[in-house]
């Protein structure tokens, strides 16, 4: 993930009037090459002050243990130093190692279209 490929926007939801910081994962794999670099994208965020995170992995094309792990950690980084929220918008491909790992139920996810 290079730094321009990380867009942050103000995106809000239909039923609520929270405002996220949306941090885009380009297409490809989730993995431990690119797990360190949500890693900090989800860090930068948390130090400009952020409590509602989107991680949009709309496009993911694959997700190993690392990037799991990658997941969780940035859930526990933002409740633990904001008692923030993290969103996952997921495909399929994420849902179905999200489920493998039985860590399905530890994320909100999106499922809105568009962003």
């Amino acid at each position: 993930m290079s730094a321009g490929s990380v867009a942050e926007q103000e995106a809000r939801t239909e039923e609520s009037s929270e405002s996220f910081t949306c941090v885009r994962l380009l297409a490809g794999p989730l993995t431990a090459a690119t797990a360190p670099a949500l890693r900090a994208e989800v860090r930068a965020a948390i130090d400009q002050g952020h409590t509602a995170l989107l991680v949009d992995l709309d496009e993911v094309t694959g997700v190993d243990a690392a990037g799991v792990a990658a997941l969780l950690e940035a859930r526990r980084l933002l409740e633990a130093h904001t008692g923030g929220t993290l969103v996952l918008r997921a495909n399929s491909i994420v849902c179905r190692a999200l489920k493998e790992t039985g860590t399905l139920t530890a994320f909100a996810l999106w499922t809105g279209s568009g962003m």
